[in-house]
């Protein structure tokens, strides 16, 4: 009797030696090649970006991802970058993976685009005024324009009374809005003709004088 079970002691020792070998192999190959899953930031992108917290949320998700990709691979056995079905939590991070994927995709795109913006000459000023006014390269100067006249006039409420600088730099705002006056500092009847113009198409009262709610719709 003794041989059949010393039979089958050593045969279970040697599955349970054979399972645990493969389980080492199984788990030596998953590691062999997990840098594959590495979610590198682009050398393209604009690591002087006009908006560092934007850059820090794009690396932050770079390795996140990574994380992600790593953690399927090493605990399901799934290779994120060829599947995208699974079952429970495995499913549940494939679908955080892809989401953040997107979201990622789309800063990097802006972050390429910035560094792309640079080589042309541009500084963060110019990309952040490009991209958040959603403008061309072309009208940067005339939107800096904008920015310039608005913050000098504030508060000033221009009319016809007001200083021939001041009526300059309104006169500047009305034809960076598709008016066409000469800007020579005078109050005239086409600068009055043109803010009442503008006012009465944004709603606003008809006052004949570029008061702060005029200035803030005219620097939009």
């Amino acid at each position: 009797m003794r041989h059949p079970v010393l039979f089958l002691l050593v045969f279970i020792f040697l599955a349970l030696a054979g399972f645990k070998a493969f389980h080492h192999y199984q788990m030596h190959r998953r590691y062999e090649n997990i840098s594959r899953f590495d979610y590198f930031s682009q050398d393209s992108i604009d690591y002087n970006y006009y908006d560092q917290a934007t850059l820090r949320i794009y690396l932050d998700n770079c390795q996140s991802l990574t994380d992600i990709a790593k953690t399927l691979w090493l605990k399901d056995g799934i290779d994120v970058t060829k599947t995208k079905e699974a079952f429970g939590e495995a499913q549940s991070r494939i679908n955080r993976y892809y989401r953040l994927l997107r979201y990622t995709q789309i800063l990097e795109g802006k972050l390429i685009q910035s560094q792309d913006m640079k080589d042309q000459g541009l500084t963060n000023e110019d990309i952040s005024i490009i991209l958040d006014k959603d403008i061309t390269i072309g009208a940067v100067e005339s939107e800096k324009d904008k920015r310039t006249a608005f913050e000098y006039l504030k508060g000033k409420n221009v009319s016809g009374a007001s200083k021939p600088n001041e009526i300059w730099e309104l006169q500047k705002l009305l034809n960076a809005n598709d008016y066409n006056l000469t800007i020579n500092g005078i109050y005239d009847a086409s600068t009055d003709s043109a803010l009442l113009d503008f006012q009465k198409e944004n709603n606003i009262y008809p006052s004949h004088s570029c008061d702060d709610v005029t200035l803030h719709k005219l620097a939009e």
